[in-house]
């Protein structure tokens, strides 16, 4: 039932706020069944009827391909065909810390599919954009997103920054001209770089093909 896996590599549209609010109650449910793998039936059947979708058709056509794509196109969601041959999946869990293993990952943003390619941010790792000695810190919250959102949200929080409090006119003015190259950023003028370093090990691309992946020690991860 439901829709035909459409030809081609599945890429999903993150910057479809349908799609953001799918992720966002799927990871919600997850949490709240208390189990460690679900089927992707009951996720499918369960999602369907809480976004108000009429079948399950409807329902993959926002998807823009089948749920399973969907599951396997999340950086952190892990699936596999259980001992009943139907699929499951699990949000991939976190480690205790001792078990971190630190890393850096490097994408040069070169064309408009890089921008469209789909970054697990963990609640652990910042981003560094060398070009524009800009940084996006912790902040204590996972987020999966395209690195065209998770830029362009950067540049909204800047922005909601400077109109809600008093500041140095000076300030101000360095605030908008940051959301300035920011924003030049998404118009791919020139390259430019995601450098993404994490302590933890838990951030993830959709896409890794043209990602460079550093695994580094401690001592390594400290001095960056």
């Amino acid at each position: 039932m439901g829709r035909p896996a459409p030809s081609g590599v599945y890429k999903v549209d993150m910057s479809h706020q349908e799609m953001e609010r799918l992720l966002a109650e799927l990871e919600a449910w997850y949490e709240s069944a208390g189990c460690d793998w679900i089927t992707a039936e009951a996720a499918a059947g369960w999602l369907k009827h809480d976004l108000g979708y009429d079948d399950m058709d409807e329902f993959e056509d926002a998807l823009n391909g089948t749920f399973a794509e969907f599951l396997n196109a999340m950086p952190h969601i892990e699936t596999k065909v259980d001992e009943k041959g139907r699929l499951v999946f699990r949000v991939k869990p976190e480690p205790p810390q001792e078990e971190w293993r630190p890393v850096k990952m490097s994408l040069r943003i070169a064309d408009r599919e890089d921008l469209w390619n789909v970054c697990y941010k963990s609640p652990y790792a910042r981003v560094e954009i060398p070009e524009l000695e800009f940084e996006i810190s912790p902040d204590g919250k996972k987020r999966t997103d395209s690195i065209y959102n998770h830029i362009a949200g950067a540049a909204f929080n800047l922005g909601t920054h400077v109109r809600g409090g008093a500041m140095p006119e000076e300030h101000r003015a360095k605030i908008m001209e940051c959301c300035t190259q920011l924003h030049e950023l998404l118009d791919l003028n020139t390259p430019w770089t995601w450098v993404l370093h994490d302590p933890s090990g838990l951030s993830q691309f959709q896409d890794t093909g043209k990602v460079v992946i550093e695994q580094l020690s401690l001592e390594e991860q400290e001095g960056e």
